[in-house]
């Protein structure tokens, strides 16, 4: 009879999880505890209720972390993916549910190391910022949770749509996990890897579905923002090698080279393009440079931001960010607004927009000496 009551809470929940309204958080919290309370007696030796109390931690996770309460949120997940490993190696479904609990896990571990737009706080260079000791450790065990979840959803029937589309994502969450950790290059290739694999699940016009168009778009932006980041040499030439460099975003990662301040021929050979055609890219297409001059003042040490047009954009048409930054910077030396010899300085130069000075595309601190 408890058992049996167990399961009517279930069903309950299930309504209410569906996305049944008039419900407060206050109100789900309460009744998840409750299920959990009257399933845990149950599931010791039934591999089915175990499954459902684990996915009834993850919700209870999500709830948690969606409010704000990611310690929390990260017991009751660590719950959800304990219990539910032995259902996993006996049952396809209780596996998928499984992998799902692990990427959960590892999105909740990563938190910190993202902003409220989930772009990454330290994915910059490796002698920059770097993330807190802890936050790095939680960011590596999200990693290790996701390689996790990819190994489940392999072992599982590759011809079941709903197991290659389950793959896809968690490659996607992977690129997301070593973009976190300043590994932009492994993280381009993993979200291109996940944009061919979608493609090949929503042919047509499947793609073009909302649902369908709105992931691709998503996958598509990180993609292009990876390789604002990647190195000419130990990474866009690394993956154009591997295939890894959609055709499409072959002018992008010319015009990355040129502002790295690589010359067309070198740019022509890594890329295996023609001369011509990378002159040709280099002409019709300009990046947005965006710059900022620092003064720090000399009471407090803190970096003042000055104004236009000494923080300020442009477009620019084959030149590197070194060469536009001497321009500014000489520019600036020969301005009225020049700061005494006694005055720290500095400028940074970005692509697209204004962001850590990790991030820049070029940056110089000038001493007084």
């Amino acid at each position: 009879m408890e058992r049996t009551a167990a399961l009517r809470l279930d069903a309950e929940w299930a309504k209410v999880r569906s996305g049944r309204p008039g419900v407060s958080p206050r109100a789900r919290e309460r009744m998840l505890t409750e299920l959990i309370a009257a399933l845990a007696p149950h599931a010791e030796d039934d591999l089915s209720l175990t499954a459902r109390l684990s996915m009834r931690y993850g919700d209870l996770a999500r709830h948690h972390f969606d409010t704000g309460r990611r310690t929390e949120a990260l017991t009751a997940v660590g719950e959800a993916v304990l219990r539910c490993e032995e259902p996993a190696r006996h049952d396809p479904e209780h596996a998928r549910w499984y992998a799902r609990a692990l990427i959960s896990q590892a999105v909740y571990l990563a938190e910190p190391l993202s902003d409220e737009l989930g772009l990454p706080r330290y994915a910059f260079q490796p002698e920059g910022e770097q993330p807190p000791p802890c936050d790095r450790e939680d960011g590596l065990a999200a990693l290790a949770a996701t390689r996790r979840a990819i190994e489940v959803w392999e072992g599982l029937d590759p011809s079941d749509p709903h197991n290659r589309e389950g793959l896809a994502q968690a490659h996607v969450f992977l690129g997301d996990r070593l973009e976190e950790l300043g590994q932009p290059v492994e993280a381009a290739a993993w979200a291109v890897r996940a944009e061919r694999e979608f493609h090949g699940l929503w042919p047509g016009s499947e793609a073009s579905e909302s649902r369908h168009a709105a992931a691709l778009e998503h996958l598509g932006d990180q993609l292009e923002r990876r390789l604002r980041r990647c190195p000419f040499d130990e990474g866009l030439i690394r993956l154009r090698a591997q295939e890894l460099l959609p055709a499409r975003l072959l002018p992008l990662a010319v015009v990355a080279a040129r502002i790295e301040g690589v010359e067309p021929d070198a740019i022509a050979e890594g890329l295996r393009l023609e001369g011509a055609e990378v002159r040709r890219i280099l002409r019709a297409r300009s990046w947005r440079a965006v710059w900022r001059f620092d003064i720090r003042d000399a009471a407090d040490g803190t970096w003042r931001p000055m104004t236009y047009p000494w923080r300020g954009m442009d477009a620019v048409t084959d030149r590197s960010a070194a060469a536009v930054g001497a321009e500014l910077t000489d520019a600036f030396l020969n301005s009225p607004y020049r700061p005494p010899t006694s005055a720290h300085w500095r400028i940074a130069v970005w692509w697209e927009e204004e962001d850590h000075l990790d991030g820049s595309c070029f940056r110089r601190t000038y001493a007084p000496s």
